[in-house]
């Protein structure tokens, strides 16, 4: 298996990956895309830019199945080493630990620049929803 910012060709799979898992591909022509590929692709996640140095972590996935590999522990590293500027993300409670072990930190949605929320805002970060989002920010 390896790690690598994806392509135009690769734009296929990553969706077939996203909608496999019931994703919705809606921003996969935004930002900057790595891929973790074994054959087909395995795991994916974006970077988009809001503004000059903030970036948003988007579209973390690794099919079922190959879950609890490290995929997603290196596709993080991969993400963060190639870029630099503060991340930001949102996500469930049960995710929380695998992003503090990145360096990331919960971050109140208000405390969050412009940029970010409205950008998080339109995602649906902060929808009337059967769960709750944690916001989050490294670097």
């Amino acid at each position: 298996m390896f790690v690598t910012r994806a392509t135009r060709h690769d734009k296929e799979d990553i969706r077939a990956l996203m909608l496999e898992n019931d994703w919705e591909d809606d921003k996969i022509d935004k930002g900057t895309a790595f891929i973790a590929r074994d054959g087909a692709v395995v795991g994916t996640i974006r970077l988009i830019e809001v503004a000059p140095q903030m970036l948003i972590v988007e579209d973390v996935l690794v099919k079922e199945g190959r879950r609890r590999e490290g995929i997603g522990s290196r596709l993080m590293e991969a993400a963060m080493n190639a870029r630099g500027g503060t991340l930001y993300l949102y996500c469930h409670d049960d995710t929380i630990p695998f992003y503090e072990r990145f360096g990331f930190s919960q971050v109140p949605f208000e405390d969050q620049p412009a940029p970010v929320q409205e950008f998080m805002r339109e995602d649906g970060a902060l929808g009337d929803s059967d769960h709750e989002h944690f916001f989050m920010r490294a670097r």
